[in-house]
């Protein structure tokens, strides 16, 4: 499991302020995962769902960290550097400019939310789980992007580590141990119908139970504490960032 660990959780670490000066948003999104891919599906293939599981929460909470902290050294970077960055970020900044927008709408961000959590489950069920995890790599590169860009803007007498958590809010963080357990569920249904017929078929309700329970909790946090979390990013962001005047800065 170390050996496993330190190959998914290194490349993750190291890649992202190396990747990000190139301005190749493939390249930044792919070969940081390329790693986990290859030790999740051998873990998928041997039915060790747990170690997958384990092994792609460490990989994510690396990868959030080192994006986070090359994208605070160079913000512009994501312009051209991260699939989908800067057009994010502009939406979230006129989320917490003016209130308009999916971030704080249930009607909009719900179907966006289940749309990515099917893309997830099927795409698992078809490839041993590695097809959503390149997904999921897009997902949390953009993500990290904007947090990383908050960060770098953010009122100088807030701390970093206070600036990144309020940028990156607790029900983004059930979506991310939502989608894990559900790939994973989708991974473990796929390997024993698709690629190996003759070996054990492991129960994945339990996964897929807790997967939609994170996800719940997701949709319910983000209802509830969406609108106070606007209040506080738009006092981290103020007129630094172009906030006050519903600008993208």
């Amino acid at each position: 499991m170390i050996p496993a660990l330190a190959a998914c959780v290194i490349p993750a670490l190291v890649l992202p302020p190396l990747l990000l000066p190139l301005r190749n948003p493939f390249l930044f999104a792919v070969l940081p995962v390329l790693p986990l891919a290859v030790v999740y599906a051998r873990a998928i293939l041997a039915r060790r769902h747990r170690d997958a599981a384990l092994l792609t929460l460490a990989w994510a909470a690396a990868l959030c960290v080192s994006t986070v902290a090359s994208v605070v050294r160079s913000p512009e970077a994501i312009v051209r550097g991260i699939w989908h960055a800067s057009a994010y970020r502009d939406e979230m900044l006129r989320w917490i400019a003016t209130g308009a927008g999916a971030e704080g709408s249930i009607l909009l961000f719900l179907p966006r939310v289940i749309l990515e959590y099917v893309l997830v489950v099927v795409l698992s069920a078809v490839s041993l789980g590695v097809a959503a995890l390149l997904l999921g790599a897009l997902l949390l590169g953009y993500m990290n992007g904007y947090v990383g860009w908050v960060v770098a803007h953010a009122d100088p007498k807030t701390g970093p580590l206070a600036a990144a958590f309020l940028a990156w809010p607790p029900w983004p963080m059930m979506r991310v141990v939502s989608f894990i357990f559900a790939g994973t569920g989708a991974a473990l249904w796929g390997v024993s119908r698709l690629y190996d017929r003759n070996g054990p078929r492991v129960p994945v309700r339990r996964l897929l139970g807790a997967s939609l329970a994170f996800l719940a909790a997701d949709i319910m946090l983000k209802f509830w504490l969406a609108p106070g979390w606007r209040l506080l990013l738009r006092s981290l962001l103020g007129s630094s960032a172009g906030i006050e005047a519903g600008g993208t800065g």
